[in-house]
């Protein structure tokens, strides 16, 4: 075997491992971001992802389920962590803050229009 032959067997094989890595990444996703979600369904899209790699239609369908929430029933409200909502709680509170000042400062352009209106 020459160096050609050593070489293009190398690169083959760092191909071949690319694309086994691809379709495990992309059998991965699925479930993944149905967990990352809290979607109701996500044992199911993620069985859905790794069939899907033999049947692409089926994955294209647990993709599109990882993003989907059901309008009504157990899986209607989001579950999200006392972290999560410590922290969404802190990026509120200013803005909550800054909306009534702002009502407060629009309030009182009104009143000082208003006023302008009737004397002017």
């Amino acid at each position: 075997m020459s160096f050609l032959d050593i070489f293009s067997l190398f690169v083959l094989l760092v191909i071949i491992g690319l694309v086994v890595g691809l379709l495990l990444l992309l059998a991965w996703l699925p479930g993944n971001l149905a967990r990352k979600r809290h979607s109701p369904w996500a044992e199911a899209i993620n069985v859905a992802g790794w069939i899907g790699i033999l049947l692409p239609p089926i994955w294209m369908l647990a993709l599109i389920s990882a993003f989907l929430r059901p309008r009504a029933g157990t899986g209607a409200e989001i579950a999200i962590s006392q972290a999560e909502a410590a922290e969404l709680s802190a990026a509120l509170t200013p803005l909550a803050e800054r909306m009534a000042k702002l009502e407060i400062g629009m309030r009182q352009l009104l009143a000082i229009s208003s006023a302008r209106k009737l004397g002017g």
